[in-house]
This record gives structure tokens, sequence and C-alpha cells, in this order.
């Protein structure tokens, strides 16, 4: 779930059509406090030129919010993200099943997981516990080896 952000300058609402509901306590707190906001139900890759001019002219002290499918939000994420957002500029909120990239510790072969806490590795057979360590660089979270 969200929290809200005080003391910020304005409030970014993007969503698909699958997130919306996700941010209407927020939009009502930024009503009742007067927060300017700006929200976009955002339908295609193909507004993908919005985007960028949408981020490109907000100032600082903009808070970002993004709710939607694992595909949207990250690629929302990675716009805004260019545009000179940092990841403490912005909550995100994923709705429906997100596949995982894994990378095996052992062999550092990549692979997809759903939901699973448990996992063999695609390349090398090891068993492997998915972590909660994300690697930015690698855009994947770590397997550890399963120890018993």
């Amino acid at each position: 779930m969200f929290s809200y952000a005080e003391s910020k300058r304005k409030f970014l609402f993007c969503t698909d059509s699958e997130g919306d509901q996700n941010l209407n306590i927020l939009v009502r707190q930024a009503l009742n406090e007067n927060v300017p906001f700006e929200f976009h139900i955002l339908q295609e890759e193909s507004e993908e030129r919005f985007v960028n001019e949408w981020f490109s002219k907000q100032k600082m002290g903009a808070y970002l919010y993004i709710s939607g499918t694992a595909d949207f939000v990250k690629r929302i994420q990675g716009v805004a993200m260019k545009a000179g957002f940092s990841e403490h500029d912005m909550q995100s909120l994923i709705i429906g099943p997100a596949m995982k990239k894994l990378v095996c510790c052992t062999c550092h072969g990549e692979n997809e997981v759903l939901d699973q806490s448990q996992v063999a590795c695609l390349h090398c057979g090891q068993k492997l516990e998915v972590s909660d360590h994300y690697s930015r660089r690698l855009d994947a979270f770590l397997g550890y080896v399963t120890i018993k």
C-alpha cells in the first residue's frame, strides 16, 4: 500500500487502467490539504512522448505515485528516473502477478520466478532461496543456495 508523503510541493499520480482505484485515498488527502496534483491514466506505450514531456516539465519537490501492472510500473519508473526523479521521489504499487528476474549465486544464470520462495536454477540445477536483495545494476533479485 502507499503512504502519504508529507510536505511535498506537488503530487503526480500516474496509473494504467488496472491501478487507478489504489490512488483515490491519496488524491482525496491532497485535495483536503490543498496540495497541487496531476492525475493521468495512461493506456498505451504510444503515450511515451507525452510522459517524457510531462516528467521533464516538473519542478523539484514533485512526488510521484505509480500504480498498475508490473510492466507499466517498470516503464514509468524508468522514464521518471531519466527525467531526474530518484527512487526517493516516488512510490509504486504493482497490481497482479509480477515475474521477477532471479540471478543464481552459483552460475550467475538468470531465472524467472513468480511467487516462489524456493526454486531450482534452470542452468545449474542448484536449489535457491529467492531473497529480497535486489540489484539495480542487474535488474534482478539474488538467489541464495539453500542450506539444510
